[in-house]
């Protein structure tokens, strides 16, 4: 069930919001088994089986959890000859079997023992093992295979949806119960927090540190909360249905041509990677804007995700604004553990980039994303390293100027455009011809396609013709599409700065209001999602 379907538009959802007023006598914990039942089966539509696995993980971790909040277990002392030091040494033989796994004595000691630290460990492995299996198993096997110069039959299982992102939720989790910082309050709290509905496929990476209390302080659905909710809902949804998917039939088609080596225009090349890469920010965007929107009408408050990326002066920037909750996962379960910037500069990049990395494998099983991460990574240890050279000096005030504000922002969204066609690209070699019209001397007359003796106006024509779009991006409707794609982008404030105003306390001129205007206005572009949803274009990150 997707949020942009008729069955959750016309059914799910309403019946959620009436439970949600019928159990309103029954306080947060009536509220709360409300909101845990409707995410079951909200994930359990998609599949019997991935609902199960998903309990399985779930129960497993929080046995684990129970185990890590349990004080580490003190040595037991040596045994005295008096009563007293006889009942102390028992006592301290009970904490010392509390600690084992197996829960057995022999010949005074414990078989198998395993410290917090260990026991988190083994922990970490079991999920990660699952996510491993199910994403990367048929990546590694033909690798393996193209490596022995083998043929194997691999059979690929199915991903489970949304197993990436709670993965991430359950680690964060055992981490913050193994630190002391998150204490376990019973299974059906943890299976709350961890299937919540409006996160459960495609995120937010929450923590329990955000939403434990939130849980606690469940209450009926307010006015205001319930219109803020429809409103974020609302443009998350004209982002995804009618920009992200209106605009995904040209990058599709022009990266579709790339794969199959068709002939490709510069031109083409250009805009199409340019579609993708707004089809890709409008939609993750979208379903973020309609998750965060979904759990306002509940009182729920989410993190933020995005605030404005293609707007950042640098990649340090940019990963400050796009994907928020990952980047934040990122720092504080790869690049802090690995060292940081602890270590001086040349370790201080080199985690940068194996976090990068990391990072890229984790968005899909395939070289295009290991290397999309490896750019990535890369452009992170410049950025640093150009920063660190000039803080404090003269470039950098002048840098800070508008004019170089905004070359540097333009900078950074070609990188980052640029970035975006291997992201996408399903091979590298389609990656490659999309590089190579893009790049490879569009007004050469090799490139044109010309022979020697055609030369002047005629020839250089001809070169400009061969370079234009003429296949896979024709009409007026691609152009006005990136046109509105680059105003929404550049020249409107953001989502959240829309409905809660800007950071500095100010709030835009189109901020929300609780007005007659914002209410036709929005049911104008509700009515017009709502011809164009039957195209069920799923969001791009369900993928990953």
């Amino acid at each position: 069930m997707l949020f942009n379907s008729y069955s959750f538009l016309f059914a799910f959802l309403p019946l959620l919001l009436v439970s949600w007023r019928l159990a309103q006598g029954y306080g947060p914990t009536g509220l709360a088994l409300v909101l845990l039942a409707f995410s079951t089966v909200f994930y359990g539509l998609w599949g019997l089986p991935f609902l199960i696995m998903l309990a399985v993980i779930l129960g497993m971790n929080y046995a684990f959890a129970l185990a890590l909040a349990a004080p580490e277990p003190e040595q037991a002392q040596p045994a005295a000859t008096t009563e007293a030091g006889s009942e102390g040494e028992a006592e301290a033989q009970a904490k010392t079997e509390s600690a084992c796994m197996c829960g057995s004595r022999k010949q005074g000691g414990c078989r198998f023992r395993l410290s917090r630290k260990s026991l988190l460990g083994v922990a970490l492995v079991l999920n990660l093992l699952p996510l491993l299996w199910f994403k990367y198993s048929a990546f590694l096997a033909q690798n393996l295979a193209a490596l022995l110069h083998v043929q194997w039959h691999f059979t690929s299982p199915g991903l489970p949806l949304g197993i990436s992102f709670y993965t991430f939720i359950q680690i964060a989790w055992l981490v913050s119960v193994y630190r002391g910082q998150v204490t376990p309050q019973g299974f059906t709290r943890h299976a709350l927090f961890s299937a919540c509905f409006p996160y459960v496929i495609s995120g937010p990476i929450v923590r329990y540190e955000q939403m434990g209390q939130q849980f606690d302080a469940l209450s009926p659905i307010t006015a205001e909360n319930l219109a803020k909710g429809f409103t974020l809902f609302t443009i998350g949804m004209v982002k995804k249905v009618l920009l992200a998917d209106s605009i995904a039939l040209y990058a599709d088609s022009v990266f579709n041509a790339a794969e199959k080596a068709f002939p490709l225009s510069g031109g083409e090349a250009w805009l199409g990677s340019l579609c993708y890469t707004f089809q890709l920010y409008f939609d993750f965007s979208g379903y973020t804007d309609m998750a965060v929107g979904l759990a306002l009408m509940l009182g729920l408050k989410l993190p933020e995700n995005f605030d404005s990326p293609y707007k950042s002066t640098g990649i340090v920037d940019f990963w400050r604004r796009w994907h928020i909750t990952l980047s934040s996962w990122l720092r504080d379960f790869l690049y802090i553990p690995l060292g940081g910037n602890r270590q001086g500069r040349f370790m201080q990049y080199r985690n940068l980039f194996l976090t990068m990395l990391i990072g890229g494998a984790w968005h899909g099983a395939g070289w295009t994303f290991i290397v999309w991460g490896a750019l990535h990574g890369s452009m992170l240890s410049i950025n640093h390293f150009f920063r660190a050279c000039i803080k404090g000096k003269t470039l950098e005030r002048i840098l800070a100027l508008a004019p170089l504000r905004l070359c540097s922002i333009l900078f950074t969204f070609f990188c980052i455009n640029l970035c975006w066609v291997v992201f996408r690209a399903l091979t590298i070699e389609g990656a490659g011809r999309m590089y190579k019209a893009m790049f490879a001397g569009p007004f050469t007359r090799e490139a044109a396609g010309l022979s020697a003796t055609t030369d002047g106006l005629a020839g250089f024509a001809a070169m400009v013709a061969r370079w234009l779009p003429n296949n896979y991006i024709q009409g007026w409707i691609p152009f006005a599409l990136l046109l509105v794609s680059f105003f929404v982008v550049w020249a409107l404030p953001n989502s959240h700065e829309v409905l809660h105003g800007r950071r500095d306390g100010s709030h835009p001129r189109l901020g929300w209001r609780p007005t007659a205007a914002w209410a036709t206005g929005l049911a104008v572009m509700a009515f017009l999602t709502l011809i164009l949803v039957s195209r069920k274009a799923t969001f791009l990150y369900f993928q990953f």
